[in-house]
């Protein structure tokens, strides 16, 4: 299902009024339209944005999602822990949390990790939007 997005409306001066045709084979026209759908991009706004250079991002492909998927049950496996934290005796978390060295290696994983899985996010989510200056 389709997620519906509100348009904003240009003024008449900035909208696309004009139209450019090409004649292209059968199979190029395919091939067209299919980089276009996986960029979630209209096939005039894939072929201006080629032709003003504009570097494309692939919407999510099947590894990608098998990407997400584990981080997933990383989350849930954190999750678990925190739970298992959470059913622990309090004076054996004490115990464990108070060993600096445990402690201070555990959060730097932790920060690593979040970081690693921030960055892989922003790079994902990443609209394909038409040039600027090329407004609809």
């Amino acid at each position: 299902m389709k997620k519906k997005t509100i348009k904003k409306l240009l003024p008449l001066e900035k909208k696309r009024k004009l139209m450019i045709g090409s004649k292209v084979t059968l199979e190029q026209k395919r091939h067209i339209t299919e980089k276009a759908e996986k960029a979630g991009m209209t096939v005039s706004d894939f072929v201006l944005a080629c032709c003003y250079n504009y570097k494309l991002y692939s919407r999510l492909s099947e590894d990608d999602c098998n990407l997400l998927k584990n981080l997933d049950h990383c989350r849930a496996n954190l999750v678990n822990y925190t739970s298992a934290l959470h059913g622990m005796d309090q004076s054996k978390r004490k115990e464990m949390f108070n060993q600096y060295p445990f402690m201070l290696g555990w959060l730097k994983e932790l920060g690593a990790l979040a970081k690693r899985l921030e960055l892989y996010l922003n790079d994902v989510q990443r609209r394909n939007k038409v040039p600027a200056g090329t407004s609809k």
